[in-house]
Formats: structure tokens, sequence, C-alpha cells
């Protein structure tokens, strides 16, 4: 069954965010992003304005495709440090801060374990 399209809460205030946008995998996949997000929430506190949306909520919020991964930031200097590391194409977003601390504070998918050769 299909989910119920997003709409924000009336009361969350909108802000343009920054928004970078890749195929499913190609800013998670080594588990550089999840380190980066990780280190900027240590370092800056919890609120910190960066958000990964993997593809089911890229695709439920109408910003892509369910094929491609996002990082929001409210700083446009790190979607475009992002974009420098890891490519994808910028765009922006008229999103709450606080919808996305509530829905896309999980943190993207761990690197995956290299294989043991004996």
């Amino acid at each position: 069954m299909p989910s119920a399209p997003f709409t924000p809460s009336a009361t969350a205030q909108v802000r343009t965010l920054s928004l970078l946008l890749a195929p499913s995998g190609q800013l998670s996949g080594d588990g550089q992003l999840r380190e980066l997000i990780e280190e900027r929430r240590d370092r800056k506190g919890p609120d910190v304005e960066i958000w990964y949306l993997p593809p089911a909520l890229v695709e439920e919020m109408a910003l892509g495709s369910a094929l491609e991964e996002a990082v929001l930031a409210g700083d446009p200097a790190v979607i475009t440090w992002l974009q420098l590391r890891f490519g994808g194409r910028r765009s922006e977003a008229p999103l709450s801060p606080t919808l996305l601390h509530d829905r896309a504070r999980g943190l993207p998918p761990r690197a995956p374990l290299a294989p043991v050769h004996p």
C-alpha cells in the first residue's frame, strides 16, 4: 500500500535548505558520509542542520525518485563541499528543519565490511 503524500505541518517553520541528490549509494556507499555527519553532530551538537534522506524519504518528500538519496543542510557551504567530495546535483528545497529533525535524524548506512581472506 503506498504511503500517504508528504505534507508538512502548518506550524512547522519552512526555510530554503541546500540539497544534494545522487543515485542511491553514491553518497553513502563507503561510510564516509556517515562518519562526517557523526563528527559534525559530536562537534556542534545534535541539532546541527545536516540530514541524510534515504531513497524512501527522498521520494516521500517529493525531492527526487526512489532511486536517489539526499543530504540536506542549513549551510550551503556544506552541500558545496559534499558535492565536490561525492558528486551529485545541488538544489534547494523549502522544508522545515524541525520536521527534518523529527523525520531524518537517521544516519547513512555503515560502510560494508571488507572481505577477509585467509
